[in-house]
């Protein structure tokens, strides 16, 4: 019976661990705002050449992170996947280059249907909900754009989270897009606890999942909380 207990409290323990990884690098993120205007992009043209130039690596000084150019591929996945940047519920694996265990929106559909302002189009073509849009501190969306009649608020815009592996392979992305959600069911929660079968968003702490939003504050969401304009109820 004390099994199960401390199983529960050891699960807790990382998803505590986590969040405070993603307050760490939210603190980060606003730093590099501050020096650069802009936060950084979730990724750039030119990225996986040598891949030194994504957000993980733009944040690293601010973090107390080395980001000079390792000299070599292992050392480099090793040091992006390290400190606040590696989530505690995923250990580090070599073989598993192309793993990140956070990954930030790109903003294409915030910036192209809800007039996410302002912004900054860094990668990709502007009008493509494809774009990798970047966005600064107090950028607040200007329009409706769906049946609700909401406009998406800084406080439940996903800035950073927890990616999944695409589908067939052991990598995932520096950035993500559409957000697409599981459907809560049965079948598919060992999926959404470890990100496979090619969902972009990964709920590793008992079906939950961590969430950096653009104001700045971590908390997290359940299944199918999640879409590309935001935290839906």
């Amino acid at each position: 019976m004390l099994l199960p207990a401390l199983n529960k409290a050891r699960a807790s323990a990382i998803k505590s661990n986590c969040a405070g990884n993603l307050k760490q690098v939210g603190t980060a993120l606003f730093l590099y705002a501050g020096d650069n205007e802009y936060f950084p992009p979730a990724k750039q043209a030119g990225f996986d050449l040598p891949n030194l130039n994504t957000w993980h690596w733009l944040t690293m000084p601010y973090l107390g992170m080395d980001n000079s150019n390792p000299g070599n591929w292992d050392v480099a996945c090793a040091r992006r996947e390290s400190g606040v940047l590696r989530c505690p519920a995923l250990p580090f694996d070599v073989n598993m280059r192309d793993r990140h265990s956070y990954a930030m929106f790109g903003f294409g559909p915030l910036a192209v249907w809800y007039g996410l302002t302002p912004n900054k189009v860094v990668y990709g073509t502007a009008g493509n909900s494809t774009a990798i849009y970047l966005s600064r501190p107090g950028s607040t969306a200007t329009k409706v754009a769906d049946s609700t009649g909401i406009i998406p608020r800084p406080a439940i815009i996903t800035f950073v989270s927890e990616p999944g592996y695409v589908s067939g392979t052991n990598a995932s992305d520096a950035a993500f897009q559409d957000c697409k959600q599981l459907a809560n069911e049965v079948q598919y929660i060992y999926e959404a606890q470890n990100g496979s079968s090619g969902f972009e968003m990964a709920y590793r702490h008992a079906t939950r999942k961590n969430v950096l939003w653009l104001d700045g504050h971590v908390s997290d969401v359940g299944l199918n909380q999640l879409h590309n304009s935001g935290f839906k109820k």
